[in-house]
């Protein structure tokens, strides 16, 4: 690799290296690598508060948006040895090491190996046991679209505002809306 083939970053007290900073990522409007490195540093307070501490899937995109993906829950033995890790398991009782989004640093590294996609489990990972974070899934059935998805969303944000009760909505995929609403960490994950 040449040092053109590599962008050096310093973000929370770590060198993160950027492989390939120009590699186009999203081709409709030719973002790069490093143009999605760079949005993520201007956000980073409220992606951080979303998903910091959390224990992280990583949907990656290796050839950029437009390519195949895959999801990988496990962190791959390759990754740095600052990289928190957390074992996650699932109801099935299969186990893994996953990613937690512990800084900023964590993030630029998974957008490194092409990561265009964090789903952060509803707890923090140093308190697996209890959920803080509950989520509505809201996504269009068949016969149905996005305006059917806002409707649904409207309901539950009045239905919440009924109950005092803030929701945080996010898009999801091409098709839905995630509803967050943070929880007092007492409930059980499953």
């Amino acid at each position: 690799m040449t040092p053109s083939d590599e962008h050096v970053l310093e973000i929370d007290g770590r060198e993160v290296g950027v492989t390939h900073p120009d590699k186009v990522f999203f081709s409709e409007h030719g973002e790069t690598k490093l143009d999605l490195v760079n949005h993520y540093l201007r956000f980073a307070e409220p992606l951080m508060r979303t998903m910091g501490g959390r224990p992280t899937l990583m949907q990656r995109f290796p050839e950029g948006a437009d390519g195949p993906s895959f999801f990988q829950k496990r962190v791959p033995k390759s990754a740095p040895d600052w990289l928190e890790t957390t074992i996650v398991s699932t109801p099935n009782g299969t186990t893994s090491r996953a990613l937690v989004a512990a800084d900023l640093a964590h993030v630029v590294w998974a957008v490194n190996i092409g990561c265009l996609g964090f789903h952060v489990w509803p707890y923090l990972a140093d308190d697996s046991d209890h959920s803080d974070e509950l989520r509505l899934d809201l996504d269009p059935q068949p016969g149905t679209d996005f305006t059917h998805v806002r409707a649904a969303a409207a309901a539950v944000r009045a239905f919440l505002d009924e109950l005092g009760i803030v929701g945080y909505p996010k898009t999801t995929g091409n098709r839905g809306v995630h509803v967050y609403v943070r929880l007092e960490p007492r409930w059980d994950s499953y």
